[in-house]
């Protein structure tokens, strides 16, 4: 009898889910059918006027010339009522349809971290509450998810970087002492240095991605005028870097309201990721603009460039383009996690436009105080 139920649940749902009056294929069935009878109602009460109309003006005899009369008036309202159906039908379905596009638009954004407000699914269709409502779930789970992962990552990075850095250190003072080893245990032990080292700036930048993500930007902002932030940044790198940066900002003073040395930290970063994956004889272009109520900051390389099916996975936590060059340039993979990290707590968004061979544009939007 249990298989006989659960053989027979499918059809049950099936037929619950056709009769139920909040489902989206039973409003637009019981709306097109009718649109569908008004139309032919309609078409008969104008059609037996019509033709009553044409009979009462000559009721004797009909010639051919009224009786083709006859058939253009039929055919004209029966093209009319069709019309008039077709649009009806057509405005109905686009009703309809609005719940799920703007669920579409709720899960693109949900998915990129812009819309995380729960969906309003009160008048919607139950086949939309029903998916609102599992995807909630899925956010709502995904969320505790990446919570335990940082939390953990936190944790183990704060109990590994002590007892890393005596390592280091003590690899460091040996090496500066271990002139009467021979070469190749020198080779070896300045090996153990640097690679002690590469995994300090590992975990440090774990700790800098978890705090970020655990971080409350709104409490510590302040009113900032982008202009000379932007140029004495480009300065500074340009002096310290050795590297030409251009600069173009815009002679409107650009006013945000956020945290100054977390934007100092965002900028500085994908600066100092333009110069890494650039020639050296390349300039850098810091770019400054303000388009309606969005402050645009935009960093220019003339590098390699990033092949358009990485733009999504560039800001993942340890992802590399070509993880060969770990040790030639001395990254972790973790930077762009918290630059993206940093600038959406700080309620602004960052992006990228590159190709392979033309060099890569990233840019952050903040919003602004006043035009």
């Amino acid at each position: 009898m249990s298989r006989l139920n659960k053989s027979s649940n499918p059809w049950i749902d099936k037929r619950q889910a056709f009769f139920d009056p909040a489902s989206l294929q039973f409003r637009l069935m019981a709306s097109v059918m009718g649109i569908c009878a008004i139309a032919l109602m309609s078409y008969k009460v104008f059609s037996h006027w019509a033709v009553q109309t044409l009979l009462m003006m000559q009721p004797e005899r009909l010639t051919a010339a009224q009786l083709i009369a006859i058939a253009d008036h039929l055919t004209a309202i029966g093209l009319l009522s069709m019309s008039t159906m077709m649009i009806a039908v057509l405005g109905v379905v686009w009703r309809y349809l609005q719940p799920l596009r703007r669920f579409s638009q709720w899960v693109t954004g949900s998915t990129t971290g812009n819309s995380p407000e729960r969906f309003n699914a009160r008048h919607a269709p139950s086949e939309i509450r029903a998916l609102a409502h599992h995807w909630n779930e899925i956010l709502t789970q995904q969320a505790a998810v990446n919570h335990q992962q940082y939390q953990f990552i936190n944790n183990v990075a704060h109990e590994l970087r002590s007892p890393l850095s005596l390592v280091h250190g003590y690899l460091q003072r040996t090496s500066k002492r271990s002139q009467a080893l021979p070469e190749a245990q020198q080779e070896r032990l300045a090996m153990a240095a640097a690679e002690a080292e590469r995994m300090t700036l590992i975990l440090q930048d774990l700790i800098d991605l978890a705090r970020a993500e655990s971080l409350d930007i709104l409490v510590s902002q302040e009113l900032l005028i982008l202009n000379e932030f932007v140029r004495d940044i480009a300065n500074m790198s340009e002096k310290f870097d050795h590297r030409t940066i251009e600069t173009q900002i815009t002679p409107f003073p650009v006013r945000v309201q956020t945290n100054r040395d977390y934007l100092m930290q965002v900028i500085d970063h994908l600066i100092q990721n333009a110069i890494r994956y650039s020639e050296h004889d390349t300039p850098i272009l810091i770019e400054l603009n303000q388009v309606s109520d969005s402050a645009i900051i935009q960093i220019r390389d003339r590098g390699d460039g990033i092949p358009q099916s990485q733009h999504a996975l560039v800001f993942q936590p340890f992802h590399r383009l070509d993880p060969s060059r770990t040790r030639a340039t001395g990254g972790t993979g973790l930077g762009l996690a918290i630059v993206k990290t940093l600038i959406e707590k700080m309620g602004g968004t960052i992006s990228l436009d590159s190709n392979p061979g033309k060099g890569t544009i990233f840019t952050l939007t903040l919003p602004t105080l006043g035009s």
